[in-house]
């Protein structure tokens, strides 16, 4: 049960970080600096913690891919919102390319993890 809330927290955070941190530096990792990551590690909380706590409340949506992809960018969309202001366009531009990013890294992820599953698991 905990470690099943544990992943749960884990896997938007590590997936908002990253999308994150890239969207902000606008891809280029080079100009990232400290503060680009702590803000991109708070966004990434705010979204772990904001999937962790949905969660609570229904396990409906856990079964579908593209649900979770949605609902994570979504909250990564809004942690984006709170945690800094844009860096480029208006005042939600940013934070709807990081969300949408994020949707897409979870899907992938999704996808991948699911294949590289079945590859593993039909090989032994």
């Amino acid at each position: 049960m905990l470690s099943q809330k544990i992943k749960t927290f884990l896997t938007p955070f590590c997936e908002a970080t990253p999308a994150c941190l890239l969207v902000m530096v606008q891809g280029n990792i080079w100009l990232a600096t400290i503060g680009h990551l702590q803000k991109a590690l708070e966004t990434g909380l705010i979204t772990g913690l904001g999937i962790l706590i949905i969660s609570l409340f229904t396990h409906r949506w856990l079964s579908n891919k593209y649900a979770v992809a949605g609902i994570t960018g979504g909250m990564c969309f809004v942690a984006d919102l709170l945690a800094h202001p844009s860096h480029f366009g208006g005042v939600t531009s940013e934070a709807i390319v990081t969300g949408v990013f994020t949707a897409l890294i979870s899907l992938a992820l999704n996808v991948l993890g699911k294949k590289i599953f079945l590859h593993l698991r039909e090989n032994s």
